[in-house]
């Protein structure tokens, strides 16, 4: 019996490498305009980085992650994500004794041992962005504006902004207590996961996707409810700076994306055009990120866009990217 390529990969052939190629060639060349520099992390990083950064309540942690002990007894995880690890190597590396902001790009595979499907594999790529040392909401605007030209120049102009606030950890401590009340008599209305994540992390419960519990979600607090003065007011400069620059987006009170370092700024970039799955992409701020990796307050912005749900979305749309090998004159 032949044997055959794991579940959740993909083999990318002649004829479709070049898809691939003028795909990561123009996030380079896009990216260097805006001023980032490229930076290659680890396939591989120590398992307590993701533990402490994306959060151990995450779907991400909890489930989804290839973790093994190493040779040495070590735990080992494939990286599921890349803002981590580009946090990471700025600490390691003393970035932050350079001139501020650091700009870094990345283009490269992850993996998440999630149920394989259309444009989501369990060995996926992203380009994606990180600024660090920049708080000021035009940093915000500045990674939505990269990530939008990305999408125009592939003239996939269906993609859609969502955007949203989830607070800082003063005003996320009201939005906590809010949740807790509102979900206090309808446990049991919820999933089992929600109600562990009620426990441990209750902005959790805003990111499930189990339909019984997305209807209650939609009538429970959210994070725009409780925001201080100053998140409110960074937010409403963040679209400020969009609106000048003529990006359409949408605000959605309820998103909070699938990672726990997001602070203040949150956004995902969602195609109708494929269905239930429909998120390439999205990003916020971290500013506490850097500090929860062991160094000093730093804050943070960025994304990351699948590049499988990019092609995905192309196919759809009838947009073509690279070319076929030119066939030989000469054989």
């Amino acid at each position: 019996m032949a044997i055959k390529r794991p579940r959740g990969t993909a083999d990318v052939l002649p004829g479709e490498v070049e898809k691939w190629l003028a795909l990561e060639n123009l996030a380079r060349r896009l990216s260097r305009t805006y001023g980032y520099a490229e930076i290659r992390t680890p396939i591989f990083e120590h398992t307590e980085l993701f533990a402490r950064s994306v959060g151990d309540a995450t779907d991400i942690v909890e489930k989804e992650m290839y973790t093994f002990l190493d040779k040495g007894g070590r735990s080992i995880t494939l990286r599921p994500e890349g803002t981590a690890s580009v946090a990471r190597a700025y600490i390691e590396h003393g970035m932050s004794s350079l001139p501020q902001p650091v700009k870094l790009y990345y283009v490269g595979p992850f993996f998440r041992h999630d149920r394989p499907q259309a444009g989501r594999l369990r060995q996926f790529h992203q380009f994606g962005v990180e600024v660090f040392g920049a708080a000021h909401p035009r940093a915000d605007a500045e990674v939505i504006i990269l990530a939008c030209e990305f999408f125009r120049a592939l003239g996939l102009n269906s993609v859609e902004i969502l955007l949203n606030s989830v607070g800082c950890p003063v005003c996320r401590a009201s939005l906590i207590r809010r949740l807790k009340d509102f979900f206090r008599n309808r446990n049991e209305e919820v999933c089992a996961t929600c109600r562990a994540r009620l426990e441990r992390n209750p902005l959790r419960v805003l990111d499930c996707k189990d339909e019984r519990c997305r209807e209650l979600i939609r009538a429970a607090p959210t994070p725009i409810d409780t925001l201080c003065g100053e998140c409110r007011s960074h937010f409403q400069q963040v679209q400020r700076y969009l609106g000048r620059q003529r990006v359409p987006y949408t605000v959605e009170p309820h998103l909070v994306r699938g990672l726990d370092y997001y602070t203040r700024t949150a956004f995902e970039f969602v195609a109708p055009d494929l269905g239930a799955q429909n998120s390439v992409g999205g990003g916020g701020r971290y500013d506490g990120l850097v500090e929860a990796c062991g160094g000093k307050p730093t804050p943070g912005v960025g994304f990351a866009i699948g590049l499988e749900r990019t092609l995905l979305l192309m196919e759809k749309a009838g947009k073509d990217i690279g070319r076929l090998p030119v066939k030989p004159r000469v054989f």
